[in-house]
């Protein structure tokens, strides 16, 4: 019996040691990290010192920093918002519907999806340039005489990376909606139509209580990706102009690596990860009501 557990426990323990590696153990010196005056310079000369909570209460009152974290709020929830309509609405067209090349356009849709980040970023940065392909058709069309600074202004930046995060989350909005749509029961849909309820009814009073769970599933993890969002936003406006479209993720990043002030950078990342927790815990909670 001992064999047979000192067995089980060996298998498993290269998977415990590559999580303790690369994510506990990360974590844990973030952590560590976010309560030291750690910079560049006293690194080097090993004199960083504990400050306790110093670094957060700093942070909670630089403006730069309310201001990355109005910024990231309003990303999420616009891009949830959107990202989520625009799935949940294909998922119904594609789940309603049979015509040709629908499965030629449900892979078309998936496109965005399997496009290296880095090649959507430079894509979009293209777009949103003053003389890129968006401000070009404006004016050729006779809808504006001069370019829009669609990235280069303080007001424009964050509602570019908006745009920009929006198409790139339908696709994933779409399949999981789309999924679930796959799996309900059509003898409920028969029902309804026999007691004469229309297409609305139907998505109102059927799928979308049905659907519940995945659709909770799918804003979670939506919110999720969305607050950690770092190399679209970085590649398109590097949080400019003016700090006007940093989020918390590129704001760590610079503060980390631009700026050499690890202990700050390590602090709103923190306060990044303490947020999709509480997000997490609410949807859990959301689920585990039903």
């Amino acid at each position: 019996m001992l064999k047979e557990l000192r067995g089980k426990y060996l298998f498993i323990l290269p998977s415990l040691i590559f999580i303790f590696l690369f994510l506990i153990y990360p974590i844990l010196y973030n952590v560590n990290l976010s309560f030291k005056n750690t910079t560049l310079i006293n690194l080097l000369q090993g004199s960083d010192k504990y400050i306790g909570f110093m670094n957060y209460l700093s942070i909670f009152k630089d403006p730069i920093f309310l201001q990355v974290l109005s910024n990231t709020l309003l990303f999420t929830i616009v891009s949830i918002f959107f990202q989520f309509t625009f799935g949940f609405l294909l998922a119904l067209f594609f789940n309603s519907s049979d015509f040709p090349l629908k499965n030629f356009l449900q892979n078309l849709l998936m496109l965005p999806w399997f496009i290296p980040i880095i090649v959507k970023g430079h894509i979009w940065r293209w777009f949103f340039s003053d003389m890129g392909t968006i401000n070009s058709f404006l004016i050729g069309v006779g809808l504006i005489n001069n370019p829009i600074p669609w990235i280069s202004s303080t007001s424009l930046s964050i509602y570019s990376l908006i745009i920009a995060n929006i198409w790139l989350g339908i696709p994933f909005n779409f399949i999981l909606l789309y999924t679930g749509l796959k799996g309900l029961p059509v003898e409920m849909y028969e029902a309804a139509e026999i007691d004469g309820a229309n297409f609305l009814q139907k998505t109102l009073y059927i799928t979308i209580p049905s659907l519940k769970p995945v659709i909770i599933t799918t804003i979670m993890m939506g919110c999720v990706f969305t607050i950690k969002v770092f190399d679209l936003a970085w590649i398109i406006t590097k949080g400019g102009p003016a700090n006007s479209s940093h989020l918390l993720s590129t704001f760590s990043y610079s503060l980390s690596m631009e700026q050499s002030q690890f202990g700050l950078g390590a602090t709103v990342s923190n306060i990044m990860i303490l947020l999709v927790c509480l997000i997490t815990m609410f949807f859990n909670f959301q689920l585990s009501k039903d």
